[in-house]
């Protein structure tokens, strides 16, 4: 017979088993689709999943309110791993992003889950889809200029009956989303929440709104025009830590070849290119946005006849090994709404591979990141060559 301390025991077993089922399982079960979806990059928090209540209210709402996607043009906009695109895949949707990372991962969710990749159309988001679009399903970005700016662009493909459907998770979703919305589609109704997530519904109006982008400023105490698309990190003006790491960006003799790794605008690998004009500068990031606007910042700032090159790619991937002198990185540690380091570190490890020997390795970071004994395991030796209350620059050298 059972005790009250089995009962117990029972009890929080229980628990814990519903704990790691509902937050550790890569099984995302939703009237359409039962399917296997993981992060990319994987992440070291385990919490994390691919999909959130948001996409789960969303697809719930579409099935209960028996809205017929059969002979519907589907548009995606700003999916993170897949979970709408490959729960409608039978539809065949389009969906959009901006993250090379963003469609790696749905493209690895397809393959898990045996999805005909015919079944689904990838469009970056610089590219026009060109076809009339009765539905637009809407992830809510982290870039509420970005969102602004594509609603703007996509909205002369929009059917006048399209329906248009907002999902966000109420702590990622401010007030003025709700603004963007009505000055660039028309009114908006909310339903109540679930799950702390929440849908906004749009019925289209003629409104008439232009996009202002890509904009442009001028460098401090300079006149580099640095360009920069809608979904840029710090578009209209310098951000700190750049600023920091351009006041301490060195000057090394002999350099034939760098990266800017997570270049954004291009601001700092055109600086290198100033500095060190007989090198050839790799500028590279997982954002379409980002490397588009690179290189306007290159062609409008640099006249010389050196070829530069511009890859969307995910960190240093297919980059040769042991091939440059010098990796300039501010990594990032935000993926979309999540945090962590794990981009972070992929770079750290792979710039020490691409690296030649006695290359050299420039991050600037924020202080509370733990960083330098990462690095220091990766490198061997760590040296900080400046700092200040909110950023940390740290120089290594390729020694094996």
């Amino acid at each position: 017979m059972l005790n009250q301390y089995d009962d117990c025991l029972i009890f929080y077993t229980i628990q814990i088993l519903f704990y790691k089922y509902i937050y550790m399982s890569n099984h995302f079960r939703n009237p359409f689709e039962n399917l296997q979806l993981n992060r990319y990059p994987y992440s070291s928090d385990k919490t994390l999943r691919a999909w959130d209540a948001a996409d789960e209210y969303l697809l719930n709402y579409l099935f209960t309110e028996k809205i017929d996607l059969s002979n519907m043009k589907i548009l995606i906009f700003n999916d993170s791993f897949g979970a709408l695109p490959l729960s409608l895949q039978q539809y065949n949707p389009t969906y959009v992003t901006d993250s090379l990372l963003s469609q790696i991962g749905t493209e690895k969710n397809r393959h898990l889950n045996h999805i005909n990749s015919e079944n689904i159309k990838f469009i970056d988001s610089l590219s026009n889809p060109n076809i009339y679009f009765d539905l637009l399903l809407i992830k809510v970005p982290k870039t509420l200029d970005f969102l602004q700016d594509y609603l703007v662009k996509i909205k002369p493909l929009l059917k006048d009956n399209c329906i248009i459907i907002v999902a966000g998770m109420i702590k990622t979703t401010p007030k003025s989303v709700w603004k963007i919305l009505e000055k660039t589609l028309g009114k908006t109704s909310t339903s109540l929440a679930k799950k702390k997530a929440r849908l906004i519904f749009v019925k289209l109006e003629e409104k008439v709104v232009n996009s202002s982008y890509p904009v442009i400023f001028i460098q401090e105490n300079t006149n580099y025009a640095i360009y920069n698309h809608s979904n840029v990190f710090s578009k209209k003006s310098l951000d700190i830590g750049t600023r920091f790491l351009l006041e301490n960006l060195p000057r090394y003799e002999n350099v034939k070849s760098i990266i800017d790794l997570g270049c954004g605008n291009g601001i700092v690998g055109l600086n290198l290119a100033k500095t060190h004009p007989n090198a050839t500068v790799t500028f590279i990031d997982e954002s379409f946005m980002a490397i588009a606007s690179a290189k306007l910042t290159i062609e409008n700032n640099i006249s010389s006849k050196h070829s530069h090159q511009f890859i969307v790619n995910d960190c240093l991937d297919k980059i040769e090994a042991n091939s440059v002198d010098l990796i300039v990185c501010n990594p990032p540690f935000h993926q979309s709404h999540s945090v962590g380091i794990d981009i972070a570190m992929k770079m750290f490890k792979q710039a020490h591979k691409t690296l030649k020997s006695k290359g050299h390795f420039i991050v600037v970071a924020n202080r509370h990141l733990p960083y330098s004994s990462q690095l220091k395991r990766i490198f061997g030796k760590v040296q900080k060559q400046n700092s200040n209350s909110k950023f940390n620059i740290y120089a290594m050298i390729k020694n094996n």
